[in-house]
């Protein structure tokens, strides 16, 4: 007879446990589909999330790149709003020459951010390294003509300049149809 009332009691656990499985599974993705980051399901401080950007930021410099990109992934999932995470990984992907996820991301940072022409900047020398000179071009062009910045502005000026250079030396050596 105990045995019995054991065995209801844990089935009754069992299926509680589901319900409230069920209910938390739906409400984080209710949750989620309404525009809320993981950062604000899970309740995780803007403070708390500055800090983590903050060492992964450390490791980055120090050339821990491993490091600072397992931080920056878990900022980017935890908060898929902020430019800057994408940023992070982006940059640490760039210095690991892996130029096509580093262009992803700072594709995802250029759509996020308003008026940020660096990740378009960047993604301009990612091309380059990946010999997309028509899409660095592009890249560069947009920087050229659209950022404030003018310290930005004038680096991309620069690359189109050496672009247009090599296109010319390289227009120069290709033999002709005489």
């Amino acid at each position: 007879m105990v045995k019995e009332r054991d065995k209801s009691t844990h089935e009754e656990d069992e299926e509680i446990s589901q319900k409230l499985s069920e209910e938390y599974s739906d409400a984080l993705l209710d949750a989620i589909q309404n525009g809320a980051s993981l950062k604000d399901v899970q309740g995780i401080t803007d403070q708390t999330m500055q800090g983590v950007y903050s060492l992964a930021y450390d490791f980055y410099s120090h050339g821990k790149l491993n490091d600072a990109e397992s931080l920056f992934r878990f900022l980017c999932v935890y908060d898929f709003h902020n430019p800057e995470y994408a940023m992070g990984l982006a940059a640490v992907y760039q210095l690991k020459k892996n130029y096509h996820k580093a262009i992803d991301f700072y594709a995802l940072a250029y759509s996020q951010a308003k008026d940020d022409y660096r990740p378009m900047f960047y993604a301009g020398q990612c091309n380059l390294m990946l010999r997309r000179g028509v899409q660095a071009k592009r890249c560069f062009e947009i920087v050229a003509n659209r950022c404030d910045d003018a310290f930005l502005k004038k680096k991309a000026e620069v690359y189109l300049s050496e672009l247009q250079e090599i296109n010319i030396k390289g227009d120069e050596d290709t033999p002709g149809d005489d």
